[in-house]
């Protein structure tokens, strides 16, 4: 299968999936990045959710959940076309931004609702997509602008310097 193959297979997937996320929430206004001022906002919610959810950081079986990995791979497929400027960055994006936000309702329904670690995932979403959308102006350039390639790998190490403050936010968002 050829790489136009595949971008046409995950069109279709990811059309079924977006119709049944309007299915669930009908209202654009109710979705989590339609208060965010512009896509880079939306990009760097997906790099802060990327960067705070390192499987590691998860004991039990979400770490090897389907949905979950799949979300990260699409995220880093994403981060890297945003950083070489890839006219299939757009796509990725809305690909990412469609899992996303599907992502709590295959929490709270599947037999993973009652884990600490589906929990702490649900608060991380919903921690990474705020505080992406409202952060300050500079502190979104700088975190931006620090996304980049480390061993061929995509990096964001200033986001990964703010991880205490953000799980911080996490933990309260878990109480509530």
């Amino acid at each position: 299968m050829d790489k136009n193959e595949l971008r046409e297979i995950r069109k279709k997937k990811f059309a079924l999936m977006e119709q049944q996320l309007k299915e669930i929430h009908p209202k654009e206004e109710n979705r989590l990045f339609y208060h965010h001022s512009s896509e880079d906002r939306i990009v760097l919610s997906h790099a802060l959710f990327w960067t705070m959810t390192l499987p590691q950081n998860f004991k039990s079986k979400i770490r090897k959940e389907k949905f979950f990995l799949l979300l990260r791979q699409y995220q880093e497929e994403m981060l890297d076309a945003f950083l070489q400027d890839d006219d299939y960055f757009s796509d990725l994006l809305h690909y990412c931004t469609l899992m996303y936000e599907i992502m709590p309702t295959i929490l709270m329904s599947s037999y993973l609702r009652e884990e600490k670690d589906s929990r702490k995932l649900a608060a991380i979403s919903v921690v990474a997509a705020g505080f992406g959308g409202d952060m300050p102006e500079d502190l979104a350039n700088i975190l931006l602008d620090d996304i980049n390639y480390n061993y061929n790998k995509v990096k964001c190490r200033q986001i990964e310097l703010i991880i205490p403050k953000l799980m911080k936010m996490v933990e309260g968002e878990m109480k509530g």
